[in-house]
């Protein structure tokens, strides 16, 4: 009987606990607006889409963040940013330029991290998916220059084409 009061106790103060801390959402969005506070004046209407995936296997997830702004897009596409949580913030693991939806996780990896495909198209590019590998330290910068996806790459999307995101500010 004890032991069952006492279990109960532990599991609602570890609700109130969790209940009383700000989500990964909302920790991700206030950091985003300081990251980019320089850009609330010249491009309020800056909006962003994020999802979630545990890309080195960690069991953490990363931050996968496409920020679409006139400032961070051109004809290429928009930049997509990789965040790793560390000590209370967010590293910046690796930003992919001239990106476009669908962003998918593959199912395969490059020096411990997942693959990632994104969409290439504009800017002279024949529209196709590049899989993105991760390198030495982050993953490659210009989807452009990576190679193709398979036609059908194992993985899943993690940004839909069709998500127009969040206002930033």
């Amino acid at each position: 009987m004890w032991r069952a009061l006492l279990l109960a106790l532990l599991a609602a103060s570890s609700a109130t606990a969790t209940f009383a801390q700000p989500s990964r959402d909302a920790e991700l969005h206030a950091f985003l607006q300081e990251r980019f506070a320089e850009e609330r004046s010249n491009y309020p209407d800056t909006r962003y889409i994020a999802a979630w995936a545990d890309l080195d296997g960690n069991r953490r997830p990363e931050a996968l963040v496409y920020l679409v702004s006139r400032g961070r897009c051109g004809t290429g596409g928009c930049t997509l940013f990789i965040y790793t949580p560390e000590q209370g913030s967010w590293y910046q693991h690796g930003a992919l330029t001239v990106t476009n939806p669908p962003v998918m996780v593959l199912n395969s990896r490059t020096n411990g991290w997942r693959d990632l495909a994104v969409r290439v198209q504009g800017g002279g590019a024949r529209p196709h998916m590049a899989r993105v590998r991760h390198g030495p330290h982050t993953y490659e910068s210009n989807p452009s220059l990576a190679a193709a996806a398979p036609r059908t790459p194992a993985g899943r999307v993690v940004i839909a084409g069709n998500d127009r995101g969040r206002p930033l500010f």
